[in-house]
């Protein structure tokens, strides 16, 4: 049986954009904090924000208006195999993923299992 490190739980990422639309289906959208402080942007995305800021009239949906939004993912539990290697707990192959380091077989449930090479085919 694998040693559990972290369970298996649900993750959510919150993240911020500033934004401006010319109507609902489209305009520009920048990475910024939650004051709205622009994140570093790469050269062409700081041009697209300087000719928005030079051209309010274009946004009439919304200009600089910060947005929040969220991600949610689940984060696979994690343990360390018998052989001492910490490794995550994912559904490479049937429900069940081995170790990079000694190639034992586990279940998302942590436990021991044969390689799939090994597994009967079901008639």
């Amino acid at each position: 049986m694998l040693n559990i490190t972290s369970q298996r739980q649900w993750k959510t990422d919150v993240y911020y954009r500033k934004e401006y639309f010319v109507d609902e289906s489209g305009g520009l959208s920048f990475p910024c904090d939650a004051d709205g402080n622009l994140e570093p942007l790469n050269e062409a995305a700081r041009q697209n924000y300087e000719y928005a800021i030079a051209h309010p009239e274009k946004y009439t949906y919304a200009f600089g208006k910060v947005q929040r939004y969220e991600s949610s993912y689940m984060e696979n539990a994690r343990g360390i195999c018998k052989c001492g290697t910490e490794i995550e707990l994912y559904n490479a192959y049937c429900g069940a993923c081995d170790c990079p380091n000694c190639g034992q077989w586990y279940n998302l449930f942590g436990e021991e299992i044969l390689s799939p090479e090994l597994w009967e085919e079901e008639i």
